[in-house]
């Protein structure tokens, strides 16, 4: 089948496209992701859509750059729209984070950037079934278990993979007979990577000896990925994770109810939620689980990412997110958006009418009675000493400090809460509490909506 044919149908039947909806392709501008555009290109003059191609240089090597003008190139050979960034990887490597998963996180950051500036629907990548058969080796290496055999998934959030029921092979094929050059990138010929060596040595190999077993690890993700559906439904009525400042929570006591056997998915399920790229291992689930029966917990867990207990909630979070951050103002007019890049997240301040969970409350989002006009300036900053409040429903003005140990926030959440400010007063403390004087009251129909999202 070709490459038009099975994204015709993908964007048909897996992820939906009307006339008028945008697809950001992740473009480096190799064979695979060439063949990508090349297929999302016609399907646009069919269907109506709009098409990005957007390309990341990771600034890992002196030829980075010009093979960023070769993509460049190409996609306007292609007649596409062509939008590049350039992130420094070595230098924003977290600690404790490998190179790969660095560039990962970086690229999958921008690529969503790109979406939310183009107001278009998915971001497709150009992962093929050999990718696939790699992902499902890797993690076999790894031991991972069956959750981890599902491999990459079509569809995950806004991100697709449209190209996975087709090996390299055809896409290259499809390139060649279109007369495009693609772009040589040597770092995916790096064989420190273990991707890489799995890719160029261990799975040649054993291709050699059988030549099916690729489409067959392919075929093992997918019953995987059906055999976990089950266990993903039961975990979601289960599990009641919340995103808190700098991670995320769970109470103690749903994890010491799992049964045994569902918390490796349990604890595979709160890293995703969490925005880690691996679960925690073996040895590491152990030892979380022991800290847990003794009352206590705080264990590193891979990658950067620790456990560490906060009263009856147990939060999962990067280790340099518990380190001391510099302090930081930010202002800006209403309505509008604020990056904060000290947190990573984006503040964002809308005007709306009132509905009925503003009155529930929410961890990254808070309805508020705020004096403010379009055009108005507010602030979002990080703590000071002699900061106060009055916490809603409290009896008075208290020090800032006091909530955060009252409500059981950790130490090393405190400095990393952006709280929203409006002239000297802080009105809205993330996952904590929002000023009195800014509560919403009966009978107001509009309010302003201020949300802490993700970058």
């Amino acid at each position: 089948m070709e490459i038009f044919d099975i994204l015709e149908a993908f964007f048909r039947v897996e992820a939906p496209l009307r006339p008028g909806d945008g697809v950001v392709a992740a473009f480096s501008g190799g064979p695979d992701s060439t063949a990508l555009l090349l297929g999302l290109a016609r399907l646009a003059s069919r269907r109506g859509i709009r098409v990005v191609a957007a390309h990341l240089d990771h600034a890992v090597d002196s030829g980075s750059g010009e093979r960023a003008r070769q993509a460049a190139r190409l996609a306007a050979t292609l007649s596409t729209p062509f939008v590049t960034a350039r992130r420094d990887v070595p230098a924003l490597r977290r600690a404790g984070e490998s190179p790969e998963a660095a560039a990962r996180r970086l690229r999958y950051g921008f690529l969503e950037e790109v979406r939310r500036e183009t107001g278009s629907r998915f971001i497709a990548t150009a992962h093929h079934r050999d990718d696939q058969a790699e992902t499902v080796l890797l993690r076999l290496l790894f031991g991972s278990g069956v959750l981890g055999l599902s491999g990459i998934r079509p569809v995950h959030g806004a991100v697709v993979r449209p190209l996975l029921a087709l090996p390299r092979a055809e896409l290259a094929r499809a390139v060649r007979a279109a007369g495009l050059s693609p772009v040589d990138d040597p770092t995916n010929r790096d064989l420190a990577a273990p991707r890489n060596r799995l890719r160029h040595s261990v799975l040649p190999r054993l291709a050699a000896e059988d030549s099916g077993l690729p489409a067959r690890l392919a075929r093992l993700a997918g019953k995987a990925a059906r055999a976990t559906e089950a266990v993903e439904r039961r975990l979601g009525a289960e599990l009641s994770p919340r995103e808190v400042p700098g991670g995320i929570a769970v109470g103690r006591r749903e994890l010491e109810e799992m049964p045994e056997s569902l918390l490796p998915f349990a604890l595979a399920r709160l890293h995703r939620k969490a925005g880690a790229p691996y679960p925690a291992g073996a040895a590491a689930r152990a030892e979380l689980l022991r800290q847990i029966a003794r009352g206590g917990a705080g264990c590193d867990c891979g990658d950067g990412w620790r456990w560490v207990a906060a009263g009856d909630l147990l939060v999962l979070a990067r280790r340099e997110e518990r380190e001391r951050v510099p302090h930081f103002t930010y202002t800006r007019e209403v309505p509008g958006e604020l990056d904060i890049p000290e947190l990573a997240v984006r503040v964002g301040l809308r005007r709306v009418p009132v509905e009925p969970w503003m009155f529930t409350g929410s961890s990254c989002r808070a309805g508020l009675s705020l004096p403010l006009a379009d055009g108005d300036r507010v602030t979002v900053r990080n703590r000071r000493p002699g900061d106060r409040l009055h916490p809603l429903g409290a009896s008075g003005s208290r020090r800032l400090k006091e909530v955060l140990v009252d409500r059981r926030i950790p130490r090393h959440q405190r400095e990393r809460l952006p709280l929203l400010c409006v002239g000297e007063r802080i009105a809205w403390v993330p996952g904590v509490t929002i000023e009195e004087r800014f509560r919403l009251r009966a009978g107001e129909t509009t309010a302003w909506v201020a949300e802490v999202t993700t970058r």
